[in-house]
């Protein structure tokens, strides 16, 4: 069976310290195991017995093997996590580490096909960091959940509870960790959200909140501030086939509530929108901007100027008050977006440019009420050995460049821009702004 030991127990040995020691004679020797990782194994190996690792499969901490210091002594434990025969067969083995030996202290149990992910966060306020198992049942959609304390050699329960989706934040402010679950809902079609806070000595849950009605499968999950200092969960949820919604969670007045629903509607119809795009921090302030996709206009018989949107992003107050905040342009084809001028905003339309010898460029423009365009500028992208000198011909200059593709823009005099201020409102999309890229 040692075999199967070796590799987790291997990696584990990076991250004990003290576990090698060279000297200018060892340079070209192999390193020898050291006693702690002897000891190690034989704990391990007497706690496994029959068993196989199990290693999470989602998450950051993907170890099958791993340590962190859960009762807050300044001895790091070891937890493995492994499969086992029997009705609850996935276990977590927790190891203490004394000064002389490893022991096994105690043995988290649970049902499941595999751990989904696990985590470690500062929920109860006593030193240490609690642990958070979540595991795999059978083919259902919904997952399962644990939270436990360790104290003492033993392990508590602090809360256990099915769950679609789940995030950790400190949504009060109290300096401890909050959990927010997702759940579907047994009883009916819309899904419901709950709250657990460390309060008077134990994880409590607050009432709960539903999701809008019509809100389906979970696209992503973004914990931000919805206003300074007002964290907040933010949950886009398919809606149909071509739309998103977006409910947004947080504490209002310490109540835990969804300050997008409508009391009547059980919706919030403003934050559905075309599914196009994720809610995000647009000008870097630290608050959470949601988008409004709107359509621009098409121009007669041009069939690149179809399909494209201007986006409104905006801020949504505690009490649900929206505030308009800015407008880009994304090109998500090529990568980019532009901050648009409000003086852009009421005509523009967009379209694509032919030249000879150029790739062609998009077009952004002024549409007057005859159908007449006013060209503002126009985006290349550039690519290859000429990329450089091709994005300053002309009239042409560079705005920005990614590896070995050039990114360049040809302003017209009517744009009422410096090519400075263009520089300044082109930026790069990244990835978690597009759906399929939440996880």
């Amino acid at each position: 069976m040692k075999h199967k030991l070796t590799a987790p127990l291997l990696l584990l040995l990076f991250l004990l310290t003290g576990c090698f020691s060279f000297g200018s004679g060892d340079l070209y020797a192999l390193p020898q195991r050291s006693m702690e990782y002897r000891e190690l194994q034989a704990a391990v190996e007497s706690a496994l017995g029959s068993g196989s690792y199990s290693a999470p499969v989602s998450g950051t901490n993907r170890q099958a093997v791993q340590q962190v210091d859960l009762d807050g002594d300044g001895l790091e434990e070891i937890l493995v996590f492994c499969k086992m025969e029997g009705e609850r067969p996935l276990k977590v083995l927790i190891l203490h580490r004394t000064e002389e030996s490893f022991t096994l202290s105690c043995t988290l149990e649970g049902e499941g096909t595999a751990f989904d992910s696990v985590q470690y966060a500062q929920i109860d306020g006593q030193p240490g960091q609690e642990l958070l198992v979540s595991r795999r049942i059978g083919e259902q959609v919904q997952q399962f959940l644990s939270v436990y304390s360790l104290s003492n050699g033993q392990a508590a329960e602090l809360m256990s509870s099915g769950y679609t989706a789940y995030t950790v934040l400190d949504i009060d402010r109290d300096q401890l960790s909050d959990i927010f679950v997702l759940r579907a809902n047994a009883d009916g079609p819309r899904a419901f959200a709950e709250l657990y806070r460390f309060r008077e000595g134990e994880l409590q849950k607050d009432a709960e909140s539903s999701l809008s009605t019509g809100a389906d499968s979970v696209k992503r999950m973004l914990t931000g501030f919805i206003a300074p200092e007002v964290p907040a969960v933010f949950v886009a949820s398919a809606y149909d086939e071509n739309n998103l919604i977006t409910d947004v969670f947080c504490l209002e007045n310490n109540v835990f509530t969804n300050i997008t629903q409508n009391d009547e509607s059980g919706q919030s119809s403003q934050t559905v929108r075309n599914y196009y795009v994720y809610s995000t921090d647009i000008d870097n302030d630290s608050v959470i901007e949601l988008p409004n996709t709107l359509p621009l206009p098409v121009i007669e018989g041009d069939n690149a100027s179809a399909g494209q949107y201007r986006i409104i992003w905006y801020t949504l107050s505690p009490d649900g008050t929206r505030t308009d905040k800015m407008s880009t342009y994304h090109s998500f084809a090529e990568g980019w977006f532009l901050y648009l001028p409000e003086t852009w905003c009421q005509s523009l339309c967009v379209t694509k440019t032919r030249q000879e010898n150029v790739p062609s460029g998009t077009e952004l423009a002024l549409m007057g009420e005859d159908g007449s365009l006013t060209p503002l500028v126009t985006v290349y992208v550039f690519s290859g050995e000429q990329a450089q000198s091709l994005s300053q011909r002309d009239g042409r200059f560079l705005l920005a460049q990614r590896g070995e593709v050039c990114y360049a823009a040809e302003l017209s005099e009517q744009a009422e821009l410096a090519p400075e201020e263009l520089k300044a409102r082109f930026s790069f999309i990244s990835l978690d702004l597009l759906p399929g890229t939440n996880r």
